[in-house]
């Protein structure tokens, strides 16, 4: 890279840098908690594969509320994430297709007794998530959390383009403890390489978590804007029932649950047809919906289609940048890799603070030895290392996704690599002191 242009890369590294630092120290933090979430409040392990939920017969109940409400259009119907037992029927008002000021009537499943909206509690924990996933901002909170996290992800790359232009001089996991700005520019590009692979894949789900509303938006428009092309007759009621319907979903894909649908010819439906979501019961599936279209009168599937790659990108980006699929060693791991990358921040800030202030006369004592995590020619061409500890994290998060039991356990070592590296280095510098 020519020397002007490298230097104006690396000045928007370093600004960039400190604009995403401010947030790292949020998001961090916050993230470290949110992480044992499930521990804290003893809820259930995502870790777990769920059988396939079975609902009991509903049109009954549906017919009731029909009843009680004549004037109103059905729109959509879901079971409650917080209380299983009470579903939630969307009405239009007066025969309305819009989901907007639609009444929401809320039932237990099993009797069909119309009930109260289940409580949310705001509790500390949903605090720490509202400030990590929006910054306490709403929907466009989550939007400028994603482009911190599309500026993270533009950090780490150039970084690990910089790196090389400095790495000549020393060998991989080499911190000089001759000067103070020597130490913490050796260890910020250590740490930055170390956790390279790791970081960028929090950095990308984090801008993926950021737009992923937006991308459902996107997707309920085009997609229905292709399903109504296709099917543009609306078959007059009445319709098929609702137990019906769920049934033929499930048959059309077995070993899955029911998670949302929508009634025919509404603001997000085609006409004449019953758009039904369904989840797996896996780590990999549960948080993948596919879409079941049924006719609407005889209530026989119509076919089944996929997400779009960018939609399953955005779902599957919750457990990879959470770490809380893998079981608690992972998340131990996680843990550590996450103060690790506190660390990055304080010594890019430290670094910066200390090319502004005014040099000070270079010290004439003789200069320490160096730290170092290795020897050999592994550690000292440039990017082998580093590449090597990336390989092994991502076969790591990946491994551990797609895996449970034992198996799991022995992929998640790999992560815990970059971590072993790190913390080598730490207590080589404990024993020989600090700079």
């Amino acid at each position: 890279m020519k020397s002007r242009l490298f230097k104006l890369f690396y000045k928007i590294h370093i600004y960039a840098g400190f604009f995403v630092a401010i947030h790292l120290f949020v998001f961090i933090t916050t993230g470290a908690v949110l992480l044992f979430k499930d521990e804290i409040e003893g809820g259930e392990s995502h870790a777990e594969h769920h059988e396939a939920v079975t609902l009991p017969s509903l049109d009954a109940h549906f017919q009731k509320i029909l009843a009680r409400y004549p004037s109103d259009r059905p729109l959509a119907f879901n079971i409650e994430e917080s209380d299983p037992d009470v579903a939630q029927i969307r009405m239009g008002l007066n025969g309305s297709k819009m989901f907007r000021e639609s009444r929401r009537v809320y039932f237990n499943i099993h009797t069909g007794e119309e009930v109260a909206a289940p409580q949310k509690t705001s509790s500390l924990m949903d605090f720490i998530l509202r400030l990590h996933r929006e910054l306490l901002m709403g929907s466009n909170g989550k939007i400028y959390v994603g482009f911190v996290g599309l500026l993270y992800a533009f950090v780490l790359i150039s970084g690990f383009f910089i790196y090389g232009n400095f790495a000549k001089k020393t060998q991989f996991g080499e911190v000089r403890q001759n000067t103070s700005r020597t130490f913490n520019s050796d260890l910020h590009r250590f740490l930055g390489m170390s956790i390279f692979a790791w970081g960028l894949m929090i950095a990308l789900t984090g801008l993926l978590l950021g737009v992923s509303s937006t991308l459902i938006k996107v997707f309920q428009y085009s997609e229905l804007q292709k399903l109504t092309a296709q099917y543009p007759e609306a078959p007059e009621a009445p319709y098929a029932s609702l137990d019906l319907v769920l049934s033929e979903a499930q048959k059309a894909l077995p070993g899955t649950s029911f998670d949302y649908l929508a009634f025919p010819n509404s603001q997000f439906s085609p006409p004449g047809h019953f758009l039904v979501l369904m989840h797996g019961n896996t780590v990999w599936t549960e948080r993948l919906v596919e879409l079941v279209v049924v006719d609407a009168v005889s209530g026989k599937l119509t076919e089944v289609r996929s997400l779009p790659w960018y939609l399953k990108a955005a779902m599957l980006s919750e457990p990879l940048h959470f770490g809380n699929y893998g079981g608690l060693f992972l998340k131990i791991v996680w843990l550590i890799l996450s103060v690790i990358s506190l660390f990055l921040p304080i010594s890019g800030l430290y670094i910066w603070w200390d090319r502004r202030r005014k040099r000070s006369q270079v010290s004439s004592a003789s200069p320490k030895s160096s730290l170092s995590i290795g020897r050999g020619d592994f550690f000292k061409r440039p990017y082998l290392m580093p590449t090597i500890i990336a390989m092994a994290s991502v076969t790591a998060v990946v491994g551990s996704f797609l895996t449970t039991g034992i198996v799991n356990t022995l992929l998640a070592l790999f992560l815990a690599l970059p971590a072993y590296f790190v913390l080598h280095l730490f207590v080589r510098w404990l024993r020989k002191g600090s700079v």
